[in-house]
């Protein structure tokens, strides 16, 4: 009796929840089979380098499957891939920290960064490691755009004690499990440039308003 089946952030097929969420679409895509009672099922999901193999898991025509270049962005974006071959997800996250760090320094060394991570614990390890990379520099506060005088007076409004300590470095992190005021003062930090790099939860709703 379902007629249409709209199935939103497709991209989670490849994360945690893939199990269920693949069983809900290909069991939709069998009943439908089965009795001969059309229902049409949508898929949305962010760029996927893959979305034409997605799309034929679910049983799509090839006319029907839509990736949308870079250039359809209001604000256009160049996209730069750094692949890897580590299966283990910590040794990976720690594996990339350095080619992050570097992506910055290449091609947004002025520009407000947001680096998405997979879980809130992910956020300080990240944040840890790229401040690391600045040590190793010799600029381990590059990414602090405001003088410390000027940032103390909204330090003293955030309650997470490491967070401050990264702050004053010009690296923050945001996540929903944050302290309502620590999130606001985050936020506006990273938005007036004070500093330069956020690393925040792929899964965080609503992201801040950068």
């Amino acid at each position: 009796m379902v007629a249409l089946l709209i199935a939103d952030e497709i991209q989670l097929v490849g994360g945690e929840v893939a199990p269920t969420y693949g069983v809900v679409i290909l069991w939709t895509w069998y009943v439908s089979a089965q009795t001969e009672i059309k229902t049409r099922i949508v898929t949305c999901g962010v760029s996927l380098a893959n979305a034409h193999d997605l799309g034929e898991w679910i049983g799509a025509p090839s006319h029907a499957i839509f990736n949308f270049l870079p250039s359809s962005r209001p604000l256009d974006m160049d996209i730069h891939l750094q692949s890897s071959s580590i299966p283990h997800p910590p040794s990976l996250m720690i594996a990339m920290s350095k080619p992050a760090y570097l992506a910055i320094v290449e091609y947004a060394l002025t520009k407000p960064n947001i680096i998405f991570v997979p879980s809130r614990k992910q956020c300080c390890l990240t944040v840890a490691d790229l401040l690391v990379h600045c040590t190793v520099d010799s600029n381990l506060k590059c990414f602090l755009n405001i003088g410390e005088d000027d940032l103390q007076p909204c330090l003293e409004h955030v309650s997470d004690k490491g967070l401050v300590e990264y702050l004053k470095d010009g690296i923050g992190y945001y996540h929903e499990a944050m302290d309502k005021q620590d999130k606001h003062v985050v936020e506006w930090l990273f938005q007036s440039g004070a500093i330069q790099v956020l690393v925040i939860p792929r899964s965080v709703v609503p992201c801040p308003s950068y």
